[in-house]
């Protein structure tokens, strides 16, 4: 049986200087990047599921509604989903928050949970400027869920010819999204989970502006096959 990542999540800076929050002992548990692949992951216990989208293969229906049945049939109580690249352009993209009856969709929007506020955003491809979009991340926002990551944490990836030939969007080295980096700076949030970028999966803390802030690659795919299962779930505990 492969071994779970677990990550304890500390306070964020922000959090310690203007929120007030009640001790907690939740299990998030983080996939991403599972491309219909889903039931071959050994699902651990937890509180919360978090899924950072790409649940499909090239956004295919049938996998989006047997994603909807295996959530219907997991335990966690709560059960959060963003888009990925692969449902960005699906045919079905508005029948998603009904397609997904078994989960919290969001996109471009926040939920409470536990106390914690947990917001979405849709799909983008890093931007070189602003993105507009990225205004409506609340300030008091802890969980922060971008289907692409932030540029400079759990974004590297190794080049790969297999990849190049997916035509997946995956090849450049450092490729996180400078944009969405520096609302992470001015929002501070305890967690950015993310995935996109399979070979760059893992955990990584913030540093210097981003000091307090864990960064969260919990990509499933990158198994001898593109979007093999390759990597177990991760657990964060917060």
């Amino acid at each position: 049986k492969t071994l779970t990542m677990e990550v304890v999540i500390a306070e964020s800076r922000h959090a310690l200087s203007n929120r007030s929050h009640s001790k907690r002992n939740l299990r998030v548990v983080c996939i991403s990047d599972t491309h219909g692949k889903h039931r071959s992951l050994d699902m651990p216990d937890g509180d919360i599921l978090i899924h950072a989208g790409d649940y499909t293969q090239f956004g295919k229906r049938s996998d989006a509604e047997d994603f909807n049945l295996w959530l219907g049939e997991l335990p966690y109580k709560h059960k959060v989903v963003v888009q990925g690249n692969h449902e960005f352009n699906a045919s079905w993209k508005k029948e998603v928050a009904s397609i997904l009856s078994n989960a919290t969709f969001l996109c471009q929007s926040s939920c409470e949970i536990e106390g914690l506020c947990v917001f979405g955003t849709n799909f983008f491809w890093p931007c070189k400027g602003d993105n507009p979009y990225y205004h409506a991340i609340p300030d008091n926002t802890d969980i922060l869920i971008s289907h692409g990551p932030a540029k400079g944490y759990v974004d590297i990836r190794a080049r790969s010819n297999s990849h190049q030939a997916a035509g997946d969007g995956l090849l450049q080295e450092g490729s996180g999204c400078a944009t969405l980096l520096e609302y992470v700076r001015r929002i501070g949030p305890r967690v950015v989970v993310s995935g996109h970028i399979h070979s760059a999966r893992g955990v990584a803390e913030g540093s210097g502006a981003e000091e307090g802030t864990t960064f969260v690659n919990a990509a499933n795919a990158g198994g001898d096959e593109i979007y093999a299962m390759g990597t177990p779930p991760m657990v964060l505990h917060i």
